[in-house]
Parts: structure tokens; C-alpha cells; sequence
């Protein structure tokens, strides 16, 4: 049965045969705030959700600012929800801000950083995500 979940994304997104969840993050600016309450809300969700490792995120990040407070937030919610991911990409980052969240999450030690993939095609990110690219 499809859900939305509460970033607004069907969940699951079936994509070229395979089963995604996408988490819009992208266009919140500044508001850091609505932000959180965003991804806290999505992380409850997945929590909820049945199985372990069976999850391909696929993040937006298109028009958020990711300063080092955002980053933080955002890289313990991914070591909250670790146990559910997968695969994990994330699309609209910067140069700059791609590296910073590679840094954070070598730096926590997250196993996950090497399932970890940065994409400015949404597209091409999708394909990754289920094995076609």
C-alpha cells in the first residue's frame, strides 16, 4: 500500500523495478527549524517501518543550506535510522557541502560512507540507488 511519508513522498517510490524512499529535504533556505521538525519526523516513520537494511534513501537537498549545524543534525539522524538503509544517496549538495558531510560521517566512523553516493542528476541518483547505473 502507498503512503506518503512526512517529507510529502510516496513511500515506497517504485523506480525502474526497484522500491525507493525518497525524503525531500530540499527547499527549506534558512529555516533550519522546519527543517528538523522535518527530518525528525521522517526518522520516526522509518523507525516504525518493518525489516532491517532494506531501505534505499534517496535524499534532496536541492535549495536547503547545509551550514555545520544542519550537517550534525542531519548526520546523527542517518546513525539513528542506520539499521534501516541500505543504500543512501544524496542529491543537491554542493562541492563543498559534499565534503563536509563525507568528513562528519568518517569522522563518527558511519559504515554506511561507503554506501553512500552524491548525485546532481536526480535521475541518475535514482538509477544507483536501484542498480541500473
Amino acid at each position: 500500500m502507498l503512503k506518503k511519508s512526512p517529507s510529502g513522498s510516496l513511500c515506497p517510490y517504485y523506480f525502474m523495478d526497484g522500491e525507493l524512499h525518497p525524503l525531500h529535504y530540499g527547499s527549506y533556505f534558512d529555516n533550519k527549524n522546519k527543517l528538523f521538525e522535518t527530518i525528525k519526523a521522517e526518522e520516526g516513520f522509518i523507525l516504525k517501518s518493518s525489516g532491517f537494511y532494506n531501505r534505499r534513501i534517496w535524499i534532496d537537498f536541492y535549495e536547503t543550506t547545509l551550514d555545520n549545524e544542519v550537517i550534525d543534525f542531519f548526520v546523527n539522524h542517518i546513525k539513528v535510522i542506520r539499521h534501516k538503509v541500505l543504500k543512501l544517496c544524496l542529491v543537491g549538495c554542493s562541492f563543498s557541502e559534499k565534503q563536509k558531510i563525507k568528513s562528519k560521517m568518517k569522522k563518527e566512523k558511519m559504515d554506511l560512507f561507503s554506501k553512500t553516493q552524491y548525485f546532481s542528476d536526480p535521475e541518475k541518483a535514482k538509477q544507483w540507488l536501484v542498480g541500473k547505473l
